[in-house]
């Protein structure tokens, strides 16, 4: 945990090595899927479906982005994409049912290199994203929904780069912490039904790969 928390301060202590793909003027094209394993308390009210509170949901989300280096090594960008969360139920009478989340992101991000050498850096990232969520129930009926959700999210991301040439990169990133806060509302009502927002140690918890173009 100790190397982990002296990233930032090495990559702020570092020497400016740069190579072309991270200089000021460059933009970077990426996309990124990653897995997060959270714990929720999303609660469906409508007394036809199951509430099933502090289980863990496992979140895949697929998020592209553009940025731009205003500084060797220094990029900030914006990026947007979808997720899917699904959480299977035991619970007696719903055997072989899940909840299902789809998840909307737009948002902004920060990220600092620390080169290594021509190939090989590590980085820390900042991101934050409004996120707009649409619960249902899945059992052998059909889908029923009777909630919606929108909230924000804040995380820090540490992550190692591998470039594959002068022009492609790939990249692997871990969670470090992050910040979530959201609002369901019950779609038959139209009324707000719970709000809730806390912070997560989310090391090894957020796994992502990611695909990078520079140009």
């Amino acid at each position: 945990m100790k190397k982990f928390l002296l990233l930032p301060i090495l990559i702020c202590l570092s020497h400016h090595l740069a190579y072309g793909q991270f200089q000021q003027g460059t933009f970077m094209g990426r996309g990124n899927v990653s897995i997060n394993r959270v714990s929720t308390d999303r609660t469906f009210i409508n007394p036809q479906f199951p509430n099933s509170n502090n289980r863990t949901e496992n979140i895949w989300t697929l998020l592209p982005g553009l940025g731009y280096f205003i500084r060797e090594n220094l990029a900030i960008g914006a990026q947007g994409g979808i997720g899917r969360g699904t959480n299977s139920l035991s619970m007696e009478g719903y055997s072989g049912s899940r909840t299902v989340t789809r998840d909307f992101y737009a948002g902004i991000f920060v990220r600092k290199f620390l080169v290594l050498d021509k190939n090989f850096s590590f980085f820390l990232e900042g991101q934050g994203n409004r996120i707009w969520e649409r619960p249902f129930f899945e059992g052998s009926d059909g889908r029923f929904y009777d909630t919606k959700g929108d909230g924000w999210n804040a995380g820090i991301f540490i992550g190692f780069h591998y470039m594959l040439s002068k022009t492609i990169g790939l990249e692997l990133k871990s969670g470090l912490l992050e910040y979530n806060t959201s609002t369901t509302y019950n779609l038959m009502e139209d009324v707000q039904i719970s709000q809730q927002n806390g912070f997560n140690l989310s090391l090894l918890s957020q796994l992502g790969l990611g695909f990078n173009i520079f140009f």
